[in-house]
């Protein structure tokens, strides 16, 4: 059985890394092209070290505040943050994700998750497990993103929902019922 699961996450946590680039391409897309925003931008795209794209991605929230394309940022510094292992950060990325996206699946599951598994925030992780269902709920209306078939968004979509609606399962689990 645990085999099984192991290959739904590995099949859930690729397609997200696929998702997560389209959002990468498409954030460069809004940007004004040869400005001082998009060549920052374009800097931590073509930035290899992963100490380095996360020093770039500091300097560009820091420079570049009001960006169209922040949301983007914040989900590749939470992601670099979770291959760190740092739920802190994550945590922190996450929740300012979630402040100018609040329906950003990635932001919300994985900022849920840290606080149910953590049991910290429990009424916050509940929320944001219903939120990443329901936003996953949402995208089934939606054309799927380039490079994607409309079976591999579907699959896509099937494994998000299965994975936000476990998570609500487990953050609603490791919360002492109210009395």
């Amino acid at each position: 059985m645990g085999g099984v699961t192991q290959m739904k996450t590995k099949v859930v946590l690729t397609l997200v890394v696929v998702f997560v680039l389209g959002l990468v391409f498409s954030a460069s897309a809004q940007l004004k092209a040869n400005g001082p925003e998009d060549k920052a931008f374009s800097a931590i795209e073509d930035e290899k070290s992963q100490a380095a794209k996360l020093q770039l991605l500091i300097d560009f929230e820091k420079n570049f505040p009001h960006s169209e394309v922040l949301p983007t940022v914040y989900a590749m510094l939470m992601n670099i943050y979770k291959d760190r292992n740092d739920t802190a950060k994550v945590n922190e990325f996450g929740e300012k994700t979630i402040k100018i996206d609040p329906e950003n699946v990635d932001a919300l599951m994985a900022v849920s998750r840290n606080y149910a598994m953590t049991k910290t925030n429990l009424d916050r992780a509940v929320q944001y497990a219903q939120r990443a269902v329901d936003a996953g709920v949402k995208k089934r209306g939606t054309v799927p993103p380039p490079n994607y078939t409309d079976a591999q968004w579907k699959q896509y979509l099937d494994s998000l929902e299965q994975s936000a609606r476990g998570l609500l399962a487990y953050a609603k689990g490791v919360k002492p019922p109210v009395r």
